[in-house]
């Protein structure tokens, strides 16, 4: 593998857009929400934000804050546009810090987020796991770790698999 295919590998869907497979077959609109909304995993939420498909990240982590010993609530969230006459899905990133927990209603990703293609990764201990199974006590994990990528690429994989294509919605 050479130094632009490691480069490709590493902005997939942040920079450009990824296309589906050769031959894979073109499923409709309905078709791609059914693959997004599948999509599952530990804080991992999917809802339908108006005409988009949000899937959202979501846990309660302990902060050092004054005093220490303190928490706050991490959302970080994927908004995914459908196009069906173009079968294309672009996607965007949000993210926002609270010490409030937020309802399925205030996950809508609109004002007060921060918006982008973001990367990396952040090192967390999470304290209960939010999204549509809350897990409360005994999820404390040391060293969690969060990954945009582990939220973008099965969205990824989702559209395309679809046969659809998937773009980097620019800020």
């Amino acid at each position: 593998m050479g130094l632009l295919d490691k480069l490709k590998e590493k902005t997939r869907g942040i920079v450009g857009s990824v296309k589906p497979e050769a031959g894979a077959p073109v499923l409709g609109e309905a078709g791609v929400r059914a693959r997004l909304h599948a999509i599952s995993g530990r804080g991992v939420g999917v809802r339908d934000d108006g005409e988009d498909v949000a899937v959202s990240w979501s846990a309660k982590v302990a902060s050092v804050g004054i005093g220490g010993g303190g928490y706050e609530y991490r959302y970080r969230a994927l908004r995914v546009t459908l196009n069906p006459a173009k079968h294309t899905a672009a996607g965007i990133c949000f993210k926002t810090s609270t010490d409030a927990e937020l309802t399925a209603e205030g996950l809508s990703v609109a004002k007060g987020w921060e918006r982008g293609q973001h990367v990396g990764s952040e090192k967390l201990r999470v304290l209960a796991w939010l999204g549509p199974h809350y897990v409360k006590g005994g999820a404390g994990e040391e060293g969690y770790e969060f990954r945009w990528s582990d939220l973008r690429d099965p969205v990824i994989d989702a559209v395309t698999g679809a046969g659809w294509t998937y773009k980097a919605e620019l800020a």
